[in-house]
């Protein structure tokens, strides 16, 4: 058997180097694995401190007024459930999570139909209030259009009859006459058309009233306003500098820019929330509100539609933390 052959001590030297070197290198990575894991571990115990400290648990949406929108919609119990679940609290459950996910996105898909047809019923209104005003401000603008250019005629055809009359010194008496007859007729013909600018009146014979709620009016069967969307109304907004409701807004808006005087002007009121049965009579200006208010509260029912999004998206990630803490049951519990 030959001998093992000799190192030289170079050799030796250069080993003993490498393997220093290598020795250098794994000390590094088992260092930074070290602080790594270090580092994960104080993220982790730091996150749920500082949500605690801002007042936000861990799984649970941080945008506020959810708890309204399920209240609104009638799935507190089941939002404060799921955010249970979610917490690890309780034992979770996947069957009770996805129940409870299932139970609170029909009745939101129930409440944003309620608001859809709510929106359908006050854009019919709107519609034929619309239409009904063209037609009357279509013959005032006629009505009006030809009082003028038929003040134009008369005047321009006998001022230039008095002015012939004029040529002759025999007729002076007449043509003054005549002159007077063009100017009274001139100004009857303009104050005609000033008081046709207020227009024709006419009864609204369309069965919806979709304001009279907000004055205490008779309501018509299809012009109530469900639960949800009236608890809406009648609730403040998150963002409102004064605690008044929605509806109170609205009012107060349409006393502003002169929709309404005032809550006693009752006139105005009822032909604001008029029914075919009372035969009122409305206005070209009482359409144009009316379509006016309308169009508000229509705006103001579907901030609802929003609200209903943004809770069905904070429902995600309370689902997330539940699954996290998903422990399934044996057979024997």
């Amino acid at each position: 058997m030959p001998p093992p052959p000799s190192l030289s001590g170079s050799s030796l030297e250069h080993i003993t180097a490498e393997f220093d070197l290598l020795a250098r290198r794994i000390r590094g990575i088992i260092i930074g694995m070290r602080f790594t894991a270090g580092l994960s571990l104080f993220t982790l115990l730091t996150i749920p401190a500082v949500a605690r400290a801002q007042g936000v648990e861990p799984g649970q949406p941080k945008e506020p007024g959810f708890e309204s929108t399920a209240r609104l919609v009638g799935v507190l119990p089941e939002l404060s459930e799921l955010r249970k679940l979610g917490a690890g609290i309780a034992n979770t459950n996947r069957w009770q999570i996805l129940w409870l996910h299932q139970h609170i996105s029909e009745r939101v898909m129930a409440t944003s139909l309620q608001v859809d047809a709510t929106i359908a019923q006050i854009d019919n209104e709107i519609s034929r209030a619309n239409e009904l005003h063209s037609y009357l401000a279509d013959r005032r603008d006629r009505t009006v259009n030809r009082a003028n250019l038929l003040s134009v005629i008369v005047g321009g055809g006998l001022g230039s009859t008095s002015s012939g009359l004029q040529l002759s010194s025999a007729r002076t008496k007449p043509a003054a006459g005549v002159g007077i007859g063009a100017g009274a007729l001139s100004a009857t013909l303009a104050v005609f058309g000033i008081q046709a600018q207020k227009g024709r009146s006419s009864r609204f014979d369309f069965e919806s009233n979709m304001l009279a709620e907000f004055f205490d009016r008779p309501v018509l069967p299809d012009s109530h306003y469900p639960a949800t969307i009236w608890g809406f109304l009648n609730e403040s907004a998150p963002n409102s500098p004064a605690i008044t409701t929605r509806k109170q807004q609205l009012l107060q808006t349409w006393i502003q820019v002169k929709r309404i005087d005032s809550l006693a002007s009752i006139d105005k009121i009822q032909r604001l929330t008029s029914q075919p049965s009372e035969l009122l009579k409305l206005t070209i200006d009482d359409l144009e509100d009316r379509a006016a208010m309308l169009q508000d509260v229509r705006a103001r029912i579907s901030f609802l539609k929003r609200d209903l999004g943004a809770f069905v998206a904070s429902l995600s990630s309370i689902g997330e933390s539940a699954e996290t803490n998903y422990r399934p049951f044996s057979d024997d519990q």
